[in-house]
């Protein structure tokens, strides 16, 4: 299938490419490109490809997450990353290279001496074409009624056969059924949150012109299970058009989106789109929370990063443009507490072409999964409150020994309730010890036979799930009529108050993020005027959704507002 967006680029670039005989290392990085005569080829396709029928039964795309036994990299001859980052890898992971056995001994041993864990490297014997494991590496799935692990394999969007051979050739490796998917695409131009969204910009389409949005969401649907699947515009305004240039799930209700300088003809594009996943709904069913990292800018690409259970690794550069290395690891440190973030600095790196579009995950085949809908945000006072989750074993490989609740009163410590089995899958406990008022704070862990512990969030009780209560009838919205709310909404600087009929007391005005974090906090006096006049000062807290309590000895009302 013709790729329509080369078609602009075309004269320029063969033209360079014949004068100077091989691309520059920056051009190659920039637009995934290895060599000229890749432009006499645009129109070829994979040399194995083949169409299949979608799984059969219930299918789920796995997130990148979620629990990994290893990652994918590449040597077609030369490394595409540095030493560090395979070294810090085969630390805690497999590292599987696609190399080709001629090359395979000499690899390990640069490899060994580069004081790698050399127990944890396996090598794919398999030719390839470039280092960019990212976008032409299997995407993985669970399906059926036993969670089987499969691979979905799909055109890739550059002609490059060996490359294109990469998932046919990880299904006989790892022993997994191929799937094959005719959407031609890339990998890093797609991310999910392991609950039914993906993502990808509309480069899907300018590279599947005989294909419609309901014929792309219904394959997505078959192949990857996908019930929404977001094809967005470019904010990087670029040839690429990955997603991973801009922006990253980091969760199921996190979405990192880069920022760029006001002074950036971009600045709009990027800043409408914090906007639209600020007021989308997640999984979860509450609203994203959008992460911002600082300035992309001098090559920057903090978003092509790569997450591997309890580790992120994002890209630092090196020279005057690692100046915001620091921002950076900051903004993922608040955003993913729990995790440990390690930067990896290497001068190869390029705001299309970092450490994301060169590594890709590889879920564990007996993965202890729980799937979980949150508890969030303010929820009115009830007598008692019931967790549910499913918990089971990929492959049914697994027995599940037991399955608790860790939750904690505001501040207090954690304590653990037994969920009991309901049938299949399914467990359950019921609270009926929570007030008016509390914060709580709550985790999900579930044990195997092998014994291998999860937890649900992923990171557990650094980063758990939290809910406020309300208070009880005849203190919260006491009168039928009586409300505040928050204006403007979406806001950007500063937040005001609207109310109507509220009792003339002192009020102390608590601002709480979705995880309950009280972010800010100031005392007013209801009457008009000051409601009116003194608006709180929002510029400081990051982008995402915010639940306002006003309280007093009498009363407490609430709303909700959308920073952006």
């Amino acid at each position: 299938m013709k790729k329509i967006i080369f078609a602009a680029f075309l004269t320029l670039f063969i033209s360079t490419a014949f004068a100077q005989e091989v691309f520059s290392p920056e051009l190659q990085s920039k637009y995934h490109m290895i060599s000229p005569d890749e432009f006499n080829h645009l129109n070829q396709r994979s040399k194995s490809f083949v169409e299949t029928a979608p799984p059969t039964g219930p299918v789920r795309n796995i997130a990148e997450f979620e629990r990994n036994q290893g990652v994918i990299i590449s040597y077609p001859g030369y490394w595409g990353i540095p030493y560090t980052l395979i070294s810090e890898l085969s630390e805690g992971v497999m590292v599987y290279v696609i190399c080709e056995l001629s090359d395979q001994t000499s690899v390990y041993n640069e490899l060994n001496s580069e004081g790698v864990t050399m127990s944890n490297i396996s090598f794919i014997d398999a030719p390839l074409d470039s280092y960019w494991s990212r976008d032409y590496s299997p995407w993985f799935i669970e399906y059926g009624d036993s969670k089987e692990v499969g691979i979905v394999d799909f055109p890739y969007n550059r002609p490059r056969p060996d490359d294109d051979e990469v998932p046919v050739e990880c299904g006989d490796y790892f022993g997994l059924e191929v799937f094959g998917l005719n959407i031609e695409h890339t990998g890093g131009n797609y991310m999910c949150d392991g609950y039914g969204i993906g993502v990808s910009t509309d480069l899907v389409f300018d590279e599947n012109s005989s294909l419609n949005q309901s014929e792309v969401d219904q394959m997505a649907e078959d192949f990857l299970g996908l019930t929404d699947y977001e094809i967005t515009t470019d904010p990087l305004d670029d040839y690429i058009k990955h997603v991973d240039c801009w922006g990253k799930f980091l969760d199921v209700d996190k979405i990192l989106i880069t920022r760029v300088p006001s002074s950036d003809y971009r600045y709009a594009d990027f800043e409408a789109m914090a906007d639209f996943w600020a007021n989308r709904t997640s999984s979860y069913g509450n609203n994203y929370q959008v992460i911002r990292t600082n300035w992309m800018v001098d090559g920057n690409a903090y978003s092509n990063s790569l997450i591997m259970n309890n580790k992120v690794f994002i890209p630092f550069n090196t020279g005057s443009a690692g100046n915001y290395n620091a921002a950076a690891a900051a903004v993922y440190e608040a955003a993913m507490p729990g995790y440990e973030v390690i930067g990896i600095s290497y001068n190869g790196w390029e705001s299309t072409d970092a450490l994301h579009c060169r590594t890709h995950e590889v879920p564990d085949f007996e993965m202890l999964r729980i799937k979980h809908m949150p508890y969030f945000g303010i929820l009115p006072y009830q007598s008692e409150y019931i967790f549910n989750a499913e918990v089971y074993s990929f492959n049914n490989s697994n027995n599940v020994s037991t399955v608790k609740l860790f939750y904690k009163v505001n501040n207090g410590s954690y304590n653990e309730a037994l969920m009991t089995n309901t049938g299949g899958n399914n467990y359950s406990v019921t609270i009926n010890s929570f007030n008016p008022e509390e914060t709580i704070s709550y985790y999900i862990q579930a044990v195997d036979d092998r014994p291998v512990t999860e937890t649900h969030p992923f990171i557990g009780g650094a980063d758990p799930h939290v809910f406020v209560i309300d208070d009880v009838s005849g203190l919260v919205n006491n009168e039928n009529t009586a409300y505040i709310k928050a204006f403007p909404n979406p806001a950007t600087d500063v937040l005001y108050l609207v109310t109507n009929n509220l009792p003339e007391d002192n009020y102390s005005i608590e601002l709480f993020d979705q995880q309950g974090k009280l972010v800010a906090q100031r005392n007013i006096n209801a009457e008009v005027s000051e409601w009116n006049l003194n608006g709180i000062d929002i510029s400081e807290i990051n982008p995402g959704v915010y639940f306002v309590k006003a309280i007093s000895e009498k009363s407490i009302f609430t709303t909700k507002f959308i920073k952006l």
